[in-house]
């Protein structure tokens, strides 16, 4: 009796499967940078992707842990975070032996921020700084949320920032599936290179496979390396001097001085220089950044200029709210300070008053990075491919005015 129950609840397993594949079609293979050999799909009518990822094991406490693993990562909910979609689990049987495979259905986005800043290198077009602060926030939010699930990502990079159809930020962790590597491991095992941190970028020098580091704050380090990138439009390794096992301290220097004379303002190269201090204990924790951008959150997401140094305040005060004590070492770095807006926003603090749960930053609705739509002519925001009606929306909160602070949804936008 229970084996017939058994078999019945797989075939309808089977067959929940076997539809759900049969609203997507063009199926391949393909050797994904992060998630290794997975299988892509497009959907038959709104042509978004799925990858579905096989993973074997060989014995039942295998299993148990590709299925404990799994099911915790299924509830980490966040909007910048790429989601499992499904799992499933069937046996195979073999002369030799017995195995399980499990199936696991994921989001997919075949766009990436190193895709769109390759777009932007030739010709050369820099990114506005209000799209800047918006890649900031969408990174950061997602970041701070795995760091409070005591999850870190492992390797921040250009390649690894997925973009959505409406060029919203999606991240995925080195071990969003099961046996994934960090980019130190596949540095060391030379599968691909990485932004290391400078404990990492120490040990291997030395080869050590076992470094000793916070892996949150080498996050962080790489997450500096890539806004370079993104700021300069050029690669950040000349920065690692992988000889000696450093950083280049005046390398970082002269890319921090370039970003400054390529028009950013001194709030935005202060934020960056903070992400690369080479202590480690120098550095900001994920909550830190996020609570920093939780002062301007609003003007960010609608695309509003803040950063403007016209009064620019003294460079000894730190921006942060009521609700938000910095920690000491940011308080004491002898190098920078993260200046305080030349506008204080009042209405921000009113609303950031109280720390916001991390898992509400769904309920908000972000204006989708467009970074590939426009680039800058003048003070005319000229497109550069066929405009949609997101388009529109994201030009018009371009152009508000600065005094006006009523925040518009993209909602909101199209019914007027």
């Amino acid at each position: 009796m229970g084996a017939d129950h058994s078999d019945t609840n797989e075939m309808k397993t089977q067959q929940q499967y076997q539809m759900f594949l049969l609203q997507y079609s063009k199926e391949r293979e393909y050797d994904h940078n992060q998630f290794g050999q997975v299988k892509l799909y497009n959907h038959n009518q709104n042509n978004s992707m799925i990858c579905i990822k096989k993973l074997q094991s060989k014995s039942d406490t295998e299993l148990t842990q590709i299925t404990n693993h799994l099911r915790k990562r299924k509830i980490f909910v966040h909007p910048n975070l790429v989601q499992l979609l499904a799992v499933r689990t069937c046996n195979e049987q073999s002369i030799c032996s017995d195995s399980s495979l499990v199936m696991v259905v994921s989001e997919y986005f075949p766009d990436t921020l190193e895709s769109e800043l390759k777009k932007r290198k030739q010709p050369l077009k820099k990114y506005p700084e209000s799209h800047i602060w918006l890649l900031i926030q969408q990174i950061v939010d997602p970041m701070a949320f795995l760091e409070e699930q005591k999850q870190a990502h492992g390797d921040i990079q250009p390649q690894n920032i997925y973009l959505d159809e409406n060029g919203s930020v999606k991240l995925a962790e080195y071990n969003y599936f099961p046996g994934g590597q960090h980019g130190f491991q596949k540095m060391l095992l030379s599968k691909d290179r990485a932004y290391l941190s400078p404990i990492l970028l120490n040990n291997y020098r030395n080869m050590n496979f076992k470094a000793q580091h916070n892996e949150y704050k080498s996050d962080v380090f790489s997450f500096g390396m890539t806004m370079l990138e993104v700021l300069l439009l050029e690669e950040s390794y000349d920065c690692m001097d992988f000889q000696n096992g450093c950083i280049s301290q005046n390398v970082v220097d002269q890319k921090l001085q370039k970003v400054k004379r390529s028009g950013y303002s001194q709030l935005l190269t202060n934020f960056v220089r903070e992400l690369l201090q080479i202590e480690e204990n120098a550095r900001p924790s994920w909550n830190d950044l996020k609570q920093v951008i939780d002062q301007f959150r609003d003007k960010i997401c609608n695309l509003i200029p803040f950063f403007q140094e016209k009064r620019q305040m003294s460079p000894n005060k730190l921006v942060y709210s009521q609700s938000y004590v910095p920690q000491q070492q940011i308080l004491s770095s002898p190098q920078s300070k993260i200046l305080s807006s030349p506008r204080q926003p009042q209405v921000l603090y009113q609303t950031y008053h109280q720390p916001q749960p991390l898992y509400q930053t769904k309920q908000m609705q972000p204006i989708p990075m467009q970074q590939s739509i426009y680039y800058e002519s003048g003070q005319k925001q000229v497109p550069i491919k066929k405009i949609t009606k997101l388009d529109e929306t994201v030009s018009k909160q371009v152009q508000q005015p600065e005094s006006n602070l009523e925040k518009t949804t993209i909602k909101q936008a199209e019914t007027k």
